[in-house]
């Protein structure tokens, strides 16, 4: 009887060693996995879909959907798996991820003519018929392997990209390091280099140039540099950018701004915490710069007037095994209160997307999620009076809410930022923890709370209360002052009913007509 090696279990290994074995070839199918995952694997299945669930079209007037015909009548596993566990995707084939995976792997195990052997294939055998299909996961052992076997002549990926973009189109990963992107870089780097050796006579110059530079720019984040910090932050849009800046940023501001011999005027709503600037001239290498005059402009708007500080009495606490439906309840009382007309301001997608499914069922507000496409749901949002958003990233400061639509604000967490390289780095300048936070956590906090309370009253008419649910600005907490201290004088209350009385009070009798779906 044939024999033959495939070294790769994902949707092509898997479908080889499948057509091989039915057609009475002894198959060995060596897979890494469990005993050593790729930054993109999640399960030990095999055929694992690590980017979309959709195999595209499933209609027969194109060639996707054709292929997929002519598979099936050829007695494919991958097809038969996916019909099993097809979910509703228009005119195109979805799958449950897991229920596909789990489908593929059982037939592979179950094959008489299959034999499975797990680890890592860290060279080809020297003997016997061998195919490997491992793909853009294929580890950087066997990669520089194949690499050295071929000369890069025959090493063609598809794809490489994939891992990275996946990853990239989440949120960032509190507590993450940098190497976990870093990592997923090695695949598009070897693809970009064996494309410019190969094919770099092919292209054309502006081409060639681009393919140049993206090189250039995958080697930087996957390089250590003297002098640089690399850093992966929230998109402002559910996904992930990787930056890179410069550790010494004051440097390069003192030698391109501040030393030229010409005025500069430096002004922003955000640039100070009440009437202290220190932060500000840290961060722009001016606390030292005797020359620097300061001043302060008050805001026209009456917030005496026009707005109101709701604290609760018994906030959620975020410690608490219950700390979302807690959270959820407390929001779904205040939007009672208020009648809808909200903007909730989330420091991570995580804390909103769990906010957003308790919350289903508990209001008749309609609901509205920023999610990529953040234009279109502005619209909409604002374009259905009464209405919710539940917003997180560049919602903070990016965007303009004037008149009733938000005329209630609620803040479930101080914005605190997220530690990274960077802070990291600026934690090394102070001599403790406790100075660290003093000095840089807790103003930078402030800043970011004083942007997300703009989104309040943006006119001189608007009126509206913002309601801050973080247990540490509670009354006697140990960040109340701060929060207060970021903040324009206001009336503040921990009652409900101050909240429905303030918005009766100031709000028309259109208001109350709008919202409930």
């Amino acid at each position: 009887m044939m024999q033959a090696t495939v070294i790769g279990a994902g949707l092509a290994g898997s479908e080889a060693a499948w057509q091989l074995a039915q057609r009475g070839v002894r198959v060995t199918l060596r897979e890494m996995k469990p005993q050593k995952m790729s930054p993109a694997h999640t399960s030990e299945y095999f055929a694992e879909l690590v980017c979309s669930n959709s195999l595209r079209g499933a209609g027969l007037e194109n060639a996707v959907g054709l292929l997929k015909e002519e598979l099936r009548r050829l007695g494919s596993l991958i097809l038969a798996a996916a019909d099993e566990t097809r979910v509703e995707a228009g005119g195109a084939l979805a799958v449950d991820r897991h229920g596909f995976a789990r489908r593929v792997t059982e037939a592979i195990r179950s094959h008489p003519n299959i034999t499975v052997e797990a680890g890592e294939v860290t060279a080809l055998p020297e003997t016997g018929e061998v195919l490997v299909a491992t793909g853009p996961l294929t580890s950087d052992a066997l990669a520089d392997h194949l690499l050295a076997r071929t000369g890069g002549q025959a090493l063609h990926f598809f794809d490489a990209a994939a891992p990275l973009v996946r990853k990239l189109s989440r949120p960032a990963e509190e507590g993450r390091t940098f190497d976990t992107y870093a990592r997923l870089l090695a695949a598009p780097e070897r693809k970009l280099k064996v494309i410019h050796r190969q094919l770099k006579d092919l292209l054309t110059r502006g081409t060639r140039r681009q393919v140049e530079n993206l090189t250039k720019t995958v080697s930087l984040f996957r390089r250590d540099h003297d002098g640089m910090v690399l850093y992966a932050m929230d998109d402002g849009q559910g996904g992930t950018m990787l930056c890179a800046t410069i550790s010494d940023l004051t440097a390069q501001l003192r030698q391109t701004l501040w030393r030229q011999l010409r005025p500069v005027i430096l002004t922003s709503g955000t640039m100070a915490v009440g009437e202290d600037f220190r932060r500000f001239k840290e961060e722009t290498g001016l606390l030292a710069d005797s020359r620097v005059m300061e001043s302060v402009s008050l805001s026209p708007f009456d917030y005496e007037k026009n707005c109101l500080l709701y604290l609760p009495q018994h906030p959620p606490h975020q410690k608490a095994a219950d700390y979302y439906n807690q959270l959820a309840g407390e929001i779904a009382a205040l939007l009672k209160a208020a009648q809808g007309h909200a903007l909730v301001l989330f420091t991570s997608y995580a804390a909103m997307s769990a906010v957003k499914e308790r919350l289903k069922g508990q209001t008749p507000y309609p609901l509205f999620t920023m999610g990529r496409n953040a234009v279109h749901t502005m619209e909409q949002f604002k374009g259905q009076p009464g209405s919710v958003l539940l917003a997180t990233g560049a919602a903070w400061e990016g965007f303009d809410f004037p008149g009733d639509c938000v005329s209630l604000l609620i803040i479930p967490r101080l914005p605190f930022a997220v530690p990274d390289a960077l802070k990291e780095k600026e934690r090394e300048n102070h001599p403790t923890l406790r100075l660290f936070i003093r000095a840089v956590v807790v103003p930078e906090m402030q800043i970011k709370l004083k942007q997300g309370f703009g989104r309040a009253i943006r006119t001189e008419t608007d009126t509206c209360v913002v309601a801050i649910l973080d247990e540490r600005s509670a009354p006697g907490q140990r960040h109340h002052e701060a929060m207060l201290a970021a903040l324009p004088d206001l009336p503040q209350t921990s009652s409900l009913e101050d909240v429905v009385e303030f918005i009766y009070r100031l709000k028309g009798p259109d208001y109350f007509r709008e919202g409930k779906e």
